[in-house]
Formats: structure tokens, sequence, C-alpha cells
């Protein structure tokens, strides 16, 4: 039998062109969406940029560092010391009080623009120079391109310990988050007063950001840095400016710190919106404050490289495009897991002092997610359609029980209802198909590819004696004697042999399987098993070979018996030869009759046999009929002649004997009854010509039925079972008879049978 295996190679089906159709166009939106995603990455002006920034540092905020105390201008000094500006003695008491204390270093946040009486100036400035450890600020003022004019007084620049600036970067949303270590006028350019006290007992390493070579004429900025701000209720230990000039504030306190002084009262300094600002604004001294604290702490951020954020970015993206293609199914889980990585990088790197601002990379994750879904949808759509219109047209088994409307808005509404009509149809052919099942004559079970039953009729549930779904197949037939089960090995499904045999309980069935094929290729879906079960077909069969041994020998032997008598009584009495004439004639049907029975038999012994040989036996066997009718027999056949069927012998030279009886009895005396043979295309022909009164073309059709006797065959003994034996045998043999005849002009009987090749 055929066994099916592997597929053949065939060509794409129309899933796969759309799938390679999506491939290259997730590839080209890949080309487009990468380079958007490295353009948002370098963007400074995007906003959600500072929103993320917000929040990601409020998860990694920095300790307060506790070297640092703020001396703040504050409203209970404003009362008691008067309204601002104060004079300049003032300021120098307080150097000195913070001097007796022997602090690290004292950091003024004030600017002295205004000027005072020299006196107080000068008290400031020896009292500065007695310090040795003051830092004074400056600003650039109403956005000039140079330090302020009226910058504190040259004593003090003198004897200041160092002077910076306090310049600060508000973002695009007017919040202040970072600011330069280093800017001024090209060649100019000053340090920021924190990075000063930072250096004071000793220079670092290097300072935080990047540098930058000067690119104007006017100003030059570089090192930027983020502001590290503290968690909002976390704030820096403070004194009031004038506690410390009353002495009520110990040397202990002050001794060893980092002083920053400043303005906190309202309307006095200046102050700037912080992500601190939940509420009003922060003072300039606290921003400074901040600012020391992450140099001291080594947690200053720094913005990533442009082309670092970049990459990064666009490597999320792509890795996401990739699983995307890769994966489908967990689209979703898989983009919120790269937005919660991107998320993670950020904050790991700010804890790490360094900034990396995942909203570009965001968008693009948001983006690829959306495009694809949106991308995968339409090719869904469009598969469904095609397949729905396809199925659409195919032949319907079942009538349609409603149409889906026709899609005049939505296409996803007309592609559910299409839906919803095919799998009602679906429903509805397997129910046919499962009660037309069940309604078969016969055992019939259907499998999957490895044999697992899925359904099975009711003659099958009685054959088998119980309930087979999701049984194996092979097991059951094991179960009931199936022959090739009992070596020991389970052949495959494909493998069972086709034959009869009796089961455990004595029924003969027969097996026979054909694979399910799917509309497109070879590879089985399943296999189709049925047992047809012979039982009272062979207790028929049975009963028939009996009655054939009853007529070929019970029958005959009265009948030879009576015979003998009749030659023994020869010639003593006409009714004698009027007995014997219809004892022969009984024997000659019951001859005929047992002939047919075994020609529509099952009894078949076939075997390679030469043709020539068959024929040669029965030009024997009616030698002596065609020499007492002066009948001349001739045929083209030598011994030489090789041409082989594949026949049973006694039954196919029965049939030629036949042809041949009947063309000496119907051909008159002293003509030729001719046997020619030939090869045409594989077909082995035998044509036996007579010269008797042939048959009328309206008779040929019946010619080969039963008992069917015609006006032509007037005057010859016969019953009309001898041509229908010819076609029985001739026909098993997988050949065909025809008869070819004239009125008047004889017959032509054509036997034509499979050659049997080398």
């Amino acid at each position: 039998m055929k066994l099916w295996g592997k597929a053949e190679k065939r060509q794409p089906t129309r899933a796969q062109l759309l799938f390679h159709g999506l491939v290259r166009e997730w590839l080209l939106i890949g080309l487009v969406l990468l380079p958007f995603t490295a353009y948002l990455s370098v963007s400074p002006g995007l906003a959600l940029n500072n929103p993320l920034y917000d929040s990601l540092r409020k998860l990694a905020p920095l300790p307060v560092d506790p070297r640092i105390l703020l001396v703040t201008i504050d409203a209970p000094s404003l009362e008691e010391l008067g309204p601002w500006p104060w004079p300049r003695s003032l300021h120098a008491d307080l150097i000195e009080r913070l001097s007796a204390a022997q602090p690290a270093a004292v950091l003024f946040d004030v600017i002295f623009s205004e000027h005072g009486a020299g006196l107080g100036d000068q008290r400031l400035a020896d009292a500065v120079c007695t310090a040795g450890n003051v830092l004074l600020p400056i600003v650039n003022a109403d956005g000039a391109r140079s330090w302020q004019a009226g910058k504190p007084l040259s004593p003090l620049l003198k004897c200041a310990r160092g002077i910076g600036h306090i310049n600060v970067e508000s973002d695009n949303d007017g919040v202040v988050r970072s600011l330069y270590l280093r800017e001024g006028p090209p060649g100019s350019a000053l340090p920021q007063l924190a990075w000063l006290a930072f250096t004071l007992n000793g220079k670092p390493s290097r300072m935080p950001g990047l540098p930058q070579e000067p690119d104007s004429q006017q100003w030059h900025q570089e090192h930027e840095i983020r502001v590290p701000f503290t968690a909002t209720h976390d704030r820096f230990p403070s004194v009031s400016y004038v506690s410390v000039l009353r002495g009520e504030v110990s040397p202990e306190l002050l001794r060893g710190r980092l002083i920053l002084v400043g303005a906190t009262a309202y309307g006095i300094g200046e102050s700037f919106v912080t992500p601190l600002s939940s509420t009003g604004s922060t003072a300039g001294v606290e921003i400074q404050a901040n600012v020391l604290n992450g140099l001291l702490q080594g947690r200053s951020i720094v913005d990533l490289p442009g082309w670092l954020s970049a990459l990064m970015a666009t490597s999320l993206v792509a890795l996401l495009l990739g699983l995307l293609l890769y994966r489908p199914r967990y689209a979703l889980w898989m983009t919120l897991g790269c937005m919660a990585t991107s998320i993670l990088g950020s904050w790991a790197l700010l804890s790490l002092g360094h900034w990396w601002s995942p909203a570009a990379c965001l968008i693009g994750l948001l983006l690829s997610y959306l495009i694809w879904n949106w991308r995968r949808l339409s090719v869904i759509l469009s598969y469904f359609g095609w397949e729905l219109a396809r199925l659409d047209n195919e032949p319907k088994v079942l009538p349609e029980r409603r149409r889906a409307p026709a899609n005049k808005g939505d296409v996803l509404q007309g592609r559910i209802f299409a839906l919803e009509q095919a799998v009602s149809r679906t429903r509805d052919t397997r129910r046919f198909m499962a009660d037309g099942l069940e309604c078969l004559p016969v055992a019939t079970l259907i499998t999957d590819p490895r044999g697992s039953i899925l359904l099975a009729n009711r003659v099958a549930r009685d054959v088998f004696g119980s309930d087979l779904v999701r049984e194996n197949l092979l097991e059951q037939l094991a179960d009931l004697g199936y022959p090739p089960l009992h070596n020991g090995v389970r052949p495959a499904l494909s493998e069972l042999e086709l034959i009869e045999f009796r089961d455990v309980h004595r029924r003969s069935l027969r097996i026979e399987l054909a694979p399910l094929l799917p509309a497109e290729g070879d590879m089985a879906l399943g296999w189709l098993l049925s047992l047809t079960d012979l039982s009272k077909e062979r207790e028929a069969q049975q009963h028939r070979e009996t009655m054939l041994r009853f007529l070929s020998h019970d029958l005959r032997a009265p009948h030879s018996a009576i015979l003998a008598l009749l030659d023994v009584q020869e010639g003593e009495s006409p009714v004698f030869g009027q007995i014997e004439q219809q004892v022969r004639r009984a024997l000659s049907l019951t001859e005929s009759f047992v002939q047919l029975v075994k020609a529509e038999a099952d009894g078949y012994q076939f075997q390679p046999t030469l043709f020539a040989m068959l024929v040669m036996d029965a030009f024997d066997q009616v030698a002596v009929i065609a020499q007492l009718k002066g009948i001349h027999l001739v045929h083209d056949l030598d011994e030489a002649d090789e041409g082989m069927v594949y026949a049973d012998q006694s039954l196919l030279t029965r049939a030629l004997f036949n042809v041949l009886e009947n063309a000496i009895k119907y051909s008159p005396p002293n003509t030729t009854v001719r046997l020619s043979h030939g090869s045409v295309q594989g077909w082995l022909e035998c044509r036996i010509s007579d010269q008797g009164p042939g048959i009328a073309l309206q008779d040929l059709p019946e010619l080969f039925n039963q008992y069917r006797r015609f006006d032509s065959a007037q005057g010859s003994d016969g019953l009309g079972l001898g041509l229908t034996m010819v076609k029985a045998v001739v026909e098993r043999h997988g050949g065909c008879v025809i008869c070819e005849s004239t009125l008047g002009k004889g017959s032509t009987f054509i036997l034509q049978l499979p050659q049997l090749e080398d």
C-alpha cells in the first residue's frame, strides 16, 4: 500500500507570504523607529525627561552630610537686626564669631553689591583676612556676559580664600535642576562656590562633568552636573544668624564644619523653584548646600554622553523589535519588561551618579508595541478575510442557516460576523459527519496520526465492545486479535496489513484503512478505518461451496449412472434415446452452472502463465467437436510465443473453450474459426472469429446476460450461461470482452487481458 510520509516541498502558503511581508515591513519600521528613538534621546527639550528625573530622584535621595551647617538670615534675625541690607560690620562680627570656633570653611551666599561706610567695609575685609577660610560669591547680573560690576570691594577679594560663582540653570519648565561647575568669560571662567569649599582641604582628582572647549567669545560653561537634592523631609542642620551673633551657638557645633551663610527669609536673596519646592521656592543657600553635599559624598549627578544615551535607548528598542517578531504571543509582557528594564536601569545609574533619561526609550518601546499590534491585526484581518472568502466559495455541504450581513462599516465587525458564520457552518458539518458516521452499516473509526480514536460509530462500539473515544486503535486491534500485532512489535498505522482475519469471537472481519488528507498537501491529518463483518457472507460462501460439491459430484453421479444403463440398452427403444438426450442436457446445464459459480467466486489462483499454452489447451479440447462438424481451426501462435498473463489457468482456459465452442457451434460446416492475438499498449488482445450467422446489433448489449437466447441461435443447443461465465472470468483477470458482429457475415469476440511484463 502507499505510505504517506513527509510532504514534498510546496509553494509558500498565503499565511507564510503574509508573514514574510510582515517581516519585511517590520524591518522597514525598525529602520525608521530606531533613528527616531536616537533623536529623542539626544533632544534636551523632551518634556517627559524632567518628570521622570524628579520621580526617580525621589527613589534615590542623598543623605545629609553632617559636616554641613547653615547659618540662615531668617525672619527672627531680620526682626532683631533690622531690615536688609545690614551694615557690613554685622557680617564682620559674624565672621569673627565663626572664626573663633575654627570651622573648616565659611561660604557666603550673600552678594555684597551695596556700598557701605568705609569703616564697615574695612572691618569686614579685616575679618575675612583674619579668618583665612572665607569663600565669597559672584554672579552675572541681568544676563550680562561679564561678572557683576558691583562685586565685593578689593580688600575682600584680596583676603577671601576663594571666589566662585553661584549661577544655576533652569530647565524649560522653569525648575532648577542643574548648574555648571565652571563658567564665565573665556579666559576668566570661575569655579562654582560649592566646588571651592569641596577643594578647600585638598585638590580632587577631577571635576565632575564633561570639559568643553570655548566656542564663544562672550561666555563659556563646562562641567555641567545635576544637583543631587536630598529628600524633601531631610533638611540640613541650621542655626539663626542672630543666634550666632549673640553667642547662643556653642563653638563645638561650629568647629570643623562647612558653614554656609545665606538668606532664607522671604523677599531676601535669591530663591528658585526646584524639585524640593512642593510649595513656594528654595533659597539659593540651600541649593549650594545640596551641591556641596553631593560633592562631599561623590554623588554628583552627571548626564551620560548623548551617543551613549542614544545607544542604550536604541538597543532596548531593537531588542523589543526582535522579540516581538520572535515571540509575538508575549508582546505585552515583553514590552512591559523592556519598559521596566529601562526605568530600573535609569534608577540604578542615578544611584551611581549618572543620569540617563528613559523617556525616549519608553516612547520608542510604546510605539513599537502599538505599531506591532496594528500591523499584526491588519495582517490577521487580511488573512481571515482571504480564508473566509475562500471558505465561502467552497461547495456547501449543508444549507446555510443564515448569512452574515454585508460589511459597510468596521472591517473587524465584518470579519467577526463572517467568522461566526464559518464556525457555525463547521459545527453543522461536524454534526453532519458524526451523524452520518453513526448511521454507517460497518464499523468505522476516525483517529489522529498517532492512532488515538477521535470518533467511532455504534457498529464499531459493538464490534470492540467498549467506548472507543480517546483509546488507542492499535491497542484495541491487539485486544481484538488482529494477527500482525501478535509478533510483539506494534506497527505504525500506515503499515497495517489490510487483510481479513478472525477475531477472538470467531467473527470474520476485513480491515480497510485510508488516510484523511488536508486540502493542501499529502501529510495525513488522521486515518479512517473500517471493519466489515463478513461472517454471514463467509457462511453463505460455505453453503455455496457445499452446493457446488453437491452439483458437481452428487448430482452428476446419478446422471452418469443413467447414461451407463442407457448404453447397455442401446437401440432397444426410441424412448431410451430421448432419455439420454435429456440426461445429457441436464449434465450440460449442471456443468455450465458450476463453471459460472466458480467464475463468480473468490477462489482464483493467479500465477504467471504463457498465453499460448492456454490457447493450445483450449484448442485440444474443442478439436474433436470441430472435426465432427468439419470446422477448420486456425491460430497464429507458436511455441516460441512468450506473451504472458497473470491468470487462473483452469478458468481462463475454460473461458477460451466456451468462446471457441460457441464459434464452432454456430458456424456452418466446412468453415473456418480463426484465433489471432497481439499486444496493444500493455494489453494482450485475443480475437476469435467465426463465419456463422452473426448477431443482430440490437442484441449485442444483452449478449453476456444469463439465460439469453437470440433468434440467430435457433437450432443450436445452449442455455445462455457460457458467455456469462466468459465475461465473469475475463473481468476477474482485469480485462474485458467485446463482441463485433454483422448479420450473415459472422462474429468476432475480442478478449483483452493485462499483459505481464518482464
